[in-house]
């Protein structure tokens, strides 16, 4: 039985884009049919952004426009994951009932079950890039320690996480031998 098309959308900063990028490996690993966008895809995946107002904005249309997609037959099942899904899930969970699952930012392997894929921890480093060839992201830390009252990005990223000097080179370098520059 042939996998379904699985539609990805990225919204936000470059740490969603590679986390975007990571879920999309660990699929194509899995045999999916995986695309950056939701063009023909069976089902889709949105990473959203709950940073600032208009982020939220565009996350929750975002969401919205694919639930109607559901609504009309154009896709199976859609999925939420992200900034805006790890902190506002409850409130989402009342006011959305028709996304089949939110997933929080450091939910993957839970993404992953609910496609019956398997998290491989040696892909980890590992990324379906989504940016033109020549450029990709790097993310070199997670979260943030500081609780300024202006910022929530430790209640949607964690505290803060440095990947070690040896994990970045080693990234960086991979993604060389891809082309990047």
């Amino acid at each position: 039985m042939k996998s379904p098309k699985v539609g990805f959308v990225s919204l936000g900063c470059p740490k969603a884009l590679v986390d975007s990028e990571r879920i999309l490996t660990q699929l194509k690993t899995e045999g999916y049919d995986v695309a950056s966008d939701y063009d023909g895809a069976d089902l889709v995946v949105v990473n959203t952004c709950g940073f600032i107002e208009k982020a939220k904005e565009e996350s929750i249309n975002t969401i919205l426009d694919n639930v109607e997609l559901k609504r009309r037959g154009k896709l199976d099942k859609v999925y939420v994951t992200g900034c805006l899904s790890e902190r506002y899930r409850e409130d989402l969970l009342g006011s959305i009932p028709e996304v089949d699952a939110w997933f929080g930012t450091m939910e993957l392997p839970q993404i992953l079950k609910q496609f019956n894929a398997d998290y491989k921890a040696e892909l980890v480093g590992e990324r379906l890039l989504s940016t033109p060839k020549h450029y990709a992201y790097l993310k070199i830390s997670e979260g943030c320690n500081r609780t300024c009252a202006f910022c929530a990005i430790p209640l949607m990223r964690g505290q803060h996480v440095s990947k070690t000097m040896e994990a970045i080179l080693a990234e960086a370098e991979g993604l060389v031998q891809k082309g990047v520059k």
